[in-house]
């Protein structure tokens, strides 16, 4: 029976199951020294079926995180230490890695991208991505591969999926998740069940139905965060002698999602995903497999100021689409202690977001748009890339890999007149340049890495690396305004950011004891600002949002570790991330201060529980222009268990913020709907229970 351990990774479930013997006893490892054969390390596992981390990678099924139910694809990825998320309301939070945001990272679901339809990312990609689809959730932190898709360099998130699995003699497999939450009523209703079509043919279907009320900071004040989301998926699949096929039809569906940190709500968003990927095992030689993907999802993102509150002025709505197709193809080969791995592979983004307004929401009229925000643009990328892993002796790790990604980026409407103002017109006032001709970049990455192993349970490795990341369709070609005076505008001939980074880690695990650290340095050319400029005009004064490159620094460090005592285990991690603007000597904005938590479980056979704080320091380091203000720190206690009704049948329940306390993080947004609180607070004392069943 495998009984699952229902805790925040950062505290319990984190090296948990690192305590366990290592899989190669030092004897073994002086023999196989002995004869200079490659030392087969094995990840360390830190909790069974739950986690393992290697390095700065974290692999987890999303399933065994222990988080309330209801909660979204950013807010489920910030339970891992070292993800932190910014809140507007209780849908959408959106990631942040060490210090970075947005496209500096990537959010790969099953091979395919997704980019939200939001200008103000209400719906980032975490927030559509099919959590809980996926077997595996795959972090890897930094820039630690090539061949991952272009830029990400403070990291990707890959949802990765694997064929059902059948006991003998049975051809339907399944799951299903029940669970609800009191702050909020939240409720959530999930399902699987794969059916065996025989000679390796398998259909799989999926659904899954969240809703949430507005929930209560600890100050027992509303918080505006209620929404819906209904998700359903079929997926048509073979797998047999070597060759795995699947094709996926999925749709995701959002309705009246609040925001107490935007002017306005989301009364709908859909996403539709088409997606067909596969691989071949081969021994033609060297090569060894061939993969690929092949993908499409359309993004249809409506908000407004009326549908789910009050106007406080002139009825807004905004319809936005976001359309992605790409692919990728990659062949690997092994060369001896040598494997390889070469691929092409391609996505192309349009999104298009027009505005109307009017005195009241009856008058607006949809055949005269008030802006155009993002006028067609579009954004296409084909990267080539190569990566090896040689295997220097029983101890040693050589890992290289080399990108080049070209980027080709346009704006088919600048020209198109909104009320007598293009789009054009704004670029032209702002940077002095117009989008009548498409940008285009030939940029060049790569990462070289050592790893050497001391024993079978500790290693440490050194990297190095260089990534480019091209700018995205706000800091190109936003295009916003107001009576013909801009307001927020993306420049056209904003370069792309170059980071240089360093990473160095080392990681034990011994019989009682376990210990994981890492640090990075990243120095950034042309990192692009959003910047908040103050302009003079008649005796008034008025912000506009810009975008310039600077030079940056980024750098942070990262440590967790464990302790058992027989049945009694503490863990703890913390996090460390600094910003600063090296071009005007400031602090970048979006910066998370020192945070982390510390646990105890209590851990028997057919139950465990256990308590955990969470907290982060004060962060003053801040960019007044972004940043709605400095954040004190905070502490949190949770209280959390799990019960093995049967093999199949696992109830988890518990408390978060016990002791209901009121606090933001320092990632969230303004509270713009209640401008009496300075940020979107976090939710005060949440009592949830789960049931998770499997047949």
């Amino acid at each position: 029976m495998n009984i699952f351990f229902p805790a925040r990774l950062g505290v319990t479930a984190l090296l948990l199951g690192s305590l366990a013997p290592a899989a190669f006893a030092p004897a073994a490892l002086a023999e196989e020294a002995k004869t200079d054969a490659p030392l087969a390390l094995d990840t360390i596992v830190v909790a069974p079926k739950t986690l393992e981390q290697d390095g700065t990678t974290v692999t987890v099924a999303p399933g065994a995180l222990s988080v309330p139910p209801t909660l979204d694809g950013g807010a489920l990825l910030s339970s891992i230490p070292g993800i932190s998320g910014s809140r507007m309301g209780g849908h959408g939070i959106d990631i942040i890695l060490r210090g970075m945001s947005k496209n500096q990272l990537n959010v790969i679901d099953a091979g395919a991208f997704t980019y939200g339809g939001c200008p103000n990312r209400m719906d980032p990609p975490s927030s559509i991505a099919a959590f809980y689809r996926a077997d595996r959730i795959v972090v890897e932190k930094g820039y630690s591969s090539v061949t991952n898709g272009p830029g990400a360099p403070a990291g990707t998130v890959r949802l990765e999926r694997d064929a059902p699995g059948f006991e003998a003699g049975k051809r339907v497999s399944g799951d299903l998740t029940l669970g609800g939450t009191s702050n909020g009523a939240g409720r959530e209703v999930a399902g699987r069940v794969a059916f065996d079509l025989g000679r390796g043919l398998y259909l799989e279907t999926s659904g899954e139905y969240k809703t949430a009320d507005d929930y209560t900071d600890g100050s027992g004040q509303h918080v505006r965060s209620a929404y819906t989301q209904k998700s359903a998926g079929v997926t048509l699949g073979y797998k047999q002698g070597g060759l795995d096929l699947a094709l996926d039809i999925e749709k995701d569906r959002a309705e009246d999602v609040e925001f107490a940190g935007a002017g306005m709500d989301s009364p709908l968003s859909e996403t539709e995903t088409l997606r067909l990927r596969g691989g071949v095992d081969l021994d033609f030689g060297p090569l060894k497999r061939i993969e690929g993907a092949l993908y499409r999802s359309n993004v249809d993102h409506t908000m407004d100021n009326y549908s789910l509150r009050v106007p406080t002025g002139m009825a807004m709505v905004s319809p936005t689409t976001s359309d992605t197709h790409g692919g990728k193809l990659e062949a690997k080969f092994e060369f001896g202690r040598t494997k390889a791995t070469l691929g092409i592979d391609t996505q192309s983004n349009a999104r298009t977001a027009w505005g109307y307004m009017a005195m009241t929401p009856a008058m607006i009229d949809f055949d005269a748009p008030s802006s155009l925000t993002w006028p067609d643009v579009t954004i296409a990328q084909t990267g080539l890339y190569a990566q090896t892993e040689t295997a220097l002796s029983s101890r040693d790790t050589l890992k290289m890999g080399l990108r080049f990604d070209h980027v080709r980026a346009d704006a088919a409407k600048a020209d198109v007149a909104v009320r007598g103002v293009t789009p054009n017109d704004y670029y032209s006032a702002v940077y002095g340049t117009t989008y009548d001709t498409a940008r285009t970049e030939d940029n060049f990455g790569g990462l070289i890495r050592f790893e050497h192993a001391f024993d079978a349970d500790t290693k440490a490795f050194v990297g190095l690396s260089r990534t480019v990341r091209t700018a995205d369709a706000n800091e190109r070609a936003m295009a916003r305004g107001s009576m013909g005076t801009p307001t927020w505008v993306g420049n056209p001939d904003i370069a792309p950011e170059k980071h240089n980074q360093i990473d160095v880690g080392f990681q034990t695990a011994r019989q009682t004891w376990s210990l994981n650290a890492s640090a990075f340095y990243d120095r950034v050319d042309d990192f692009i600002l959003q910047d908040s400029v103050t302009i003079s005009m008649m005796g008034s004064t008025s912000t506009r949002t810009e975008y310039r490159n600077i030079g940056a620094t980024l750098s942070g460090a990262e440590l967790s570790g464990s302790y058992t005592m027989g049945k009694l285990t503490f863990a703890g991690d913390a996090t460390w991330t600094r910003g600063q603007n090296t071009s005007d000597d400031a602090p970048l904005a979006q910066i998370p201060p020192l945070e982390g938590s510390l646990g105890a479980v209590w851990d028997e056979a057919l139950w465990n529980a256990g308590a955990r704080v969470n907290w982060a320091t004060r962060q003053d380091r801040i960019n007044t222009e972004i940043d709605p203000g400095e954040t004190a720190g905070w502490a949190t206690l949770d209280l959390f268990g799990s019960y093995a009704v049967r093999e199949n049948v696992r109830l988890i329940g518990g408390i978060n913020n016990v002791f209901d306390k009121t606090y933001a993080q320092h990632l969230s947004r303004r509270n713009v709907f209640d401008t009496t609180v300075t940020r979107v607070n976090e939710p005060g004392r949440t009592v949830y229970v789960s049931m998770q069943m499997t047949f």
